[in-house]
């Protein structure tokens, strides 16, 4: 569907700033949890009894909840998680949505107090409303991931294995318009904000940092 107000005029009237630009994530860990049987084959695929991930964790649980190791390793068998990334007719993508509150995560980092435009609103409620990252599905360049990253996490149901499907240099190329005519310096602090602190799931652990490489108006 296609709205009837889509004329490049009004468009251009509505947000007459847009911008095309290209990142580089170093590593991009995937979010989004996976089908419990697509994980459930996956993993049974991967795991070995050998696993000392595996081995640590039935330790863990044993101590914490005084079971006896076939128990817990029941208990970590269960909660165990597979997060990764959806799949399109492009190969694995994040949404646009993630970029976008990646943009507005930024911009309250950098400018948590500053008020914006004529109705002088603050950060927070100001850039969601004001930029827009046009595409819906923001392909990562590839069919499948690097890897699967593992660790041993706590879970409301307890103690766990968490896995993560994740991509090495990935490129995203993606559109920004809006209403808004911020500065070259505004844009560089934002950008260079925004680089810092990741895109993508698990950026505490270090996934998700990316370089701006192009960054053009349209």
């Amino acid at each position: 569907m296609t709205s009837v107000f889509s004329k490049p005029k009004w468009i251009s009237a509505a947000y007459p700033h847009r911008y095309n630009g290209t990142l580089v994530v170093t590593c991009i860990a995937g979010g989004t949890p996976t089908d419990p049987k697509v994980a459930e084959g996956w993993l049974k695929t991967k795991l070995a009894d050998k696993d000392d991930l595996i081995r640590d964790a039935v330790a863990e649980v044993m101590v914490e909840r005084g079971v006896t190791a076939d128990e817990a390793a029941g208990i970590v068998d269960t909660n165990k998680h597979l997060n990764g990334f959806k799949r399109g007719a492009h190969g694995l993508y994040i949404e646009g949505r993630q970029l976008k509150a990646c943009i507005k995560e930024a911009a309250s980092i950098r400018w948590p107090n500053a008020k914006w435009g004529p109705t002088r609103k603050g950060t927070r409620s100001f850039f969601p409303e004001h930029l827009f990252v046009v595409e819906d599905v923001l392909p990562l360049g590839v069919n499948e991931p690097s890897g699967v990253a593992q660790r041993f996490v706590h879970t409301w149901r307890g103690s766990g294995i968490q896995y993560e499907e994740y991509v090495e240099d990935a490129k995203v190329e993606f559109t920004v318009i809006t209403d808004y005519d911020f500065s070259a310096e505004e844009w560089a602090l934002l950008w260079l904000t925004a680089e810092q602190q990741g895109l993508g799931a698990s950026r505490s652990q270090g996934y998700g940092r990316f370089e701006v490489v192009r960054w053009d108006k349209a």
